[in-house]
C-alpha cells in the first residue's frame, strides 16, 4: 500500500510505552500506517506520494491541550477586548489609559470590554501590596461607557460605576452564593470587583451578548492560534446554558452551535472535546444539573474524531490569587475560600458535590471539576471515590481540573481510584512570587507537586487553561522542568521538578487518555490519527531555558497541513 505522505529525515520522538525515537513516517487516508528507518519507510512511496523531508528536525505527536476556553479566547482579545495582560499593560495607569483611547472611538453607552489584567504585575499593587485596582481608578476615563475588565484567571471582574448603575447592584446587596461583592473596609462602598461566577453574573446579565458571528470570528481565531503553536486537539471546558450570560455568551450553547456549523462545513482545524456547562452563571446546584441534562441532547450527526462531548464541568472552589479556593488552613490575612456551589452550609454543598458526581458518573459521563484548594480537593476525591466504588465497571476517566493544593494523603486517594489530574505548569510560575504573600512560603513551594502526582502513577494531563496564559505548550514543558518564577527567577518547589520527557506525555499521549482515545492518538504509532507537531529545535536538546522559545514550524491534522511556518526547502 503506497502512502499519500511520507515524512522522512527526521528525529520521530513517538512517545510510545519506550518514548522511542524514529526516523520516518507514512500517512494514508488520514492514518499512520508505518513508524520506522529511512530506508524501510521507502517502500511505502509511490508516484503520487507527497514527501516530506525534515532534514534533521524533530516531530512529535499533535499535543493536545487539555483544558482551556478557545472560544472566550478569541473572544478576549482585540478587536472584541482590550488586552491588559502583561506586558501590553504594566500599571493601572496604562490601563486607563489604554481605556480612555477605546473610549475615544466606542458608541454612546457601548460596552468597553477588557481582559488579562492580574495585580502582582501592576506597579501600583507591587509598590503596596495592599493596593487593589477599583472603580474609582476608571470612572473619570469613562463616564458614559459601561466597562467590564475580567481579570487573567477569569475568576473577577473589574467594573466601573456605569456597569455598577445598570446593573441594579447596590450597597446593600448581599453577596450571592458561592461569590463575593467587594467592598471599601471602612466605608461599605462597593469598590468594583466581583469574584466568582455567581457574583460576577449580577453585572454581566445586563451586558450585551456577542453575535453569532462574533462568537464564530473569536472561535476561527483560536483555532488559528492553537495550530500555530502545535496544538492539534483541545478541551473546551465550559460550554453550555450555564455560560450563556457570562463573559458575552462565550461560554454558552451558542458557542456549541458554532463548532457544530464548523464541523459540517469541514472547517474544524483541531479535534474538539467540549464539557458542558450547566447551572445560572456557572453556579450548579444538583437540580440545576438534573434539569440541565434533562433538557440538553447532543447531535448524533457528529464525528467524535472531531467534534465529541466529552462530561460535565463543575466548579468546586475559585483560585487561590483571590483567596477563593476552599483550604484546610486559613490565608495569610484570614479566610478560607468557599465551595462556590449553592449551599447554606459547608455540609450541604459537599452533599450536593457528591450527588452531581454520583449522578454524572452513574449515567456514563466523565466530570472534569475544578478544585484548587486542598479541602475542595478532598471533597471531589470523596464525591469521585463513593462514585467508583458504587459502580467500579463504569469507568469515565473522571479528573480534578487544577488540583493546586492536593495533599499526598489525596495523591495516594486520586491513585487508588484512577482518577485523573489536570495540571497547568505556566501558571504555575506566573504566581510563584505571589503565593507566599497569599499562603506562605511552605504551601507555595508545594503547590502543584507535579513530581509527586507523576511518581504516584495519576494520570497527570497538562494545559494553558486559556486565555489565563497563552497555549505555548513549551513554555509550559519548559516550567514544569524548572519550577521558575516568571517575574523573580527563583525556584518554588525544586523537589516537584519532573523531565522533558514526563512533560511531553502529559500534554500529548496523557492527554489523549483523558479523553478517551489513546488507542487512536496522543502517540506516534501505526494505526493512529496522523496529527503532529514539527519543531525548529530540537526540545530533549536545548539549554532547558529556551524550551519556550522552539518555534512551530508546521502543524498536521489528519495528515493535512493546518500551519506551516517553513521554507519550500523544508518539503
Amino acid at each position: 500500500m503506497k502512502a499519500d505522505t511520507v515524512i522522512m529525515n527526521g528525529k520521530v520522538i513517538t512517545v510510545d510505552e519506550s518514548f522511542s525515537i524514529r526516523e520516518a513516517i507514512a500517512v494514508r487516508d488520514g492514518w499512520i500506517i508505518f513508524v520506522g528507518s529511512d530506508e524501510d519507510v521507502k517502500k511505502f512511496i509511490g508516484k503520487h506520494t507527497n514527501l516530506l523531508d525534515l532534514k534533521g528536525k524533530p516531530i512529535l505527536p499533535g499535543v493536545n491541550d487539555s483544558h482551556g476556553h478557545a472560544a472566550l479566547y478569541g473572544g478576549t482579545r482585540p478587536p472584541l477586548a482590550l488586552d491588559l495582560s502583561y506586558p501590553a499593560v504594566k500599571s493601572i495607569k496604562d490601563i486607563a489609559a489604554s481605556l480612555a483611547t477605546r473610549v475615544k472611538t466606542a458608541r454612546p453607552g457601548e460596552w468597553i470590554r477588557g481582559f488579562g489584567w492580574d495585580p502582582p504585575y501592576l506597579e501600583e499593587c507591587q509598590i503596596d501590596t495592599r493596593r487593589y485596582p477599583s472603580r474609582w481608578d476608571i470612572d473619570a476615563f469613562s463616564p458614559g461607557n459601561p466597562v467590564i475588565f475580567n481579570d487573567f484567571s477569569g475568576h473577577t471582574l473589574w467594573v466601573n460605576s456605569k456597569a455598577l448603575e445598570l446593573s441594579g447592584v447596590r450597597k446593600e446587596t448581599p453577596d450571592p452564593p458561592g461569590g463575593i461583592i467587594v467592598r471599601d473596609p471602612e466605608t461599605g462602598d462597593l469598590t468594583g470587583i466581583f469574584k466568582e461566577p455567581s457574583a460576577q453574573g449580577l453585572v454581566m446579565k445586563v451586558a450585551p451578548l456577542l453575535t453569532k458571528e462574533e462568537k464564530r470570528a473569536a472561535i476561527c481565531s483560536a483555532m488559528q492560534v492553537m495550530n500555530s503553536n502545535g496544538i492539534t486537539s483541545y478541551t473546551e471546558s465550559a460550554l453550555g446554558p450555564g455560560g450563556n450570560q457570562l463573559n458575552g455568551g462565550l461560554l454558552g450553547e451558542e458557542c456549541i452551535e458554532v463548532y457544530e456549523d464548523l464541523f459540517r462545513e469541514g472547517r474544524l482545524t483541531t479535534r474538539v472535546s467540549i464539557l458542558l456547562l450547566f447551572g445560572q452563571y456557572g453556579g450548579l446546584s444538583f437540580s440545576d444539573l438534573k434539569e440541565g441534562l434533562k433538557n440538553y441532547t447532543w447531535p448524533n450527526d457528529l464525528d467524535a474524531q472531531w467534534l465529541r462531548s466529552a462530561g460535565i464541568k463543575i466548579f468546586a472552589d475559585g483560585v487561590p490569587i483571590s483567596k477563593t479556593s476552599w483550604m484546610w488552613q486559613e490565608y495569610i490575612g484570614g479566610g478560607y475560600g468557599s465551595l462556590t456551589i449553592p449551599g447554606e452550609t459547608d455540609e450541604e454543598k459537599c452533599r450536593q458535590l457528591k450527588e452531581m458526581i454520583l449522578y454524572c458518573h452513574e449515567r456514563g459521563f466523565q466530570v472534569g471539576v475544578h478544585a484548587t484548594g486542598d479541602r475542595a480537593i478532598s471533597a471531589t476525591i470523596d464525591g469521585f471515590a463513593e462514585a467508583i466504588k458504587r459502580n467500579p465497571r463504569i469507568h469515565n476517566r473522571q479528573y480534578i481540573i487544577h488540583g493546586d493544593f492536593i495533599t499526598p494523603q489525596d495523591i495516594e486517594r486520586t491513585a487508588k481510584y484512577g482518577i485523573g489530574i489536570n495540571m497547568q505548569p505556566y501558571i504555575q510560575s506566573l504566581i510563584a512570587d505571589a503565593e507566599p504573600l497569599i499562603v506562605g512560603s511552605q504551601r507555595a513551594a508545594c503547590e502543584w507537586p507535579f513530581k509527586t502526582v507523576v511518581d504516584g502513577g495519576i494520570h497527570l494531563t497538562f494545559s494553558s487553561d486559556l486565555p489565563v496564559t497563552y497555549p505555548n505548550w513549551r513554555q509550559g514543558v519548559q516550567s514544569a522542568v524548572l519550577r521558575e518564577a516568571v517575574g523573580s527567577g527563583k525556584v518554588s518547589g525544586p523537589e516537584e521538578r519532573i523531565t522533558r520527557e514526563e512533560a511531553i506525555r502529559a500534554y500529548t499521549v496523557q492527554g489523549a487518555w483523558q479523553d478517551g482515545m489513546e488507542q487512536v492518538k496522543g502517540s506516534i504509532e501505526r494505526g493512529k490519527l496522523a496529527d503532529f507537531c514539527i519543531l525548529g529545535e530540537d526540545l530533549l536538546a536545548v539549554e532547558p531555558h529556551e524550551i519556550k522559545d522552539i518555534p512551530v514550524v508546521m502543524t498536521l491534522v489528519g495528515g493535512k497541513i493546518v500551519y506551516d511556518a517553513s521554507d519550500d526547502a523544508f518539503k
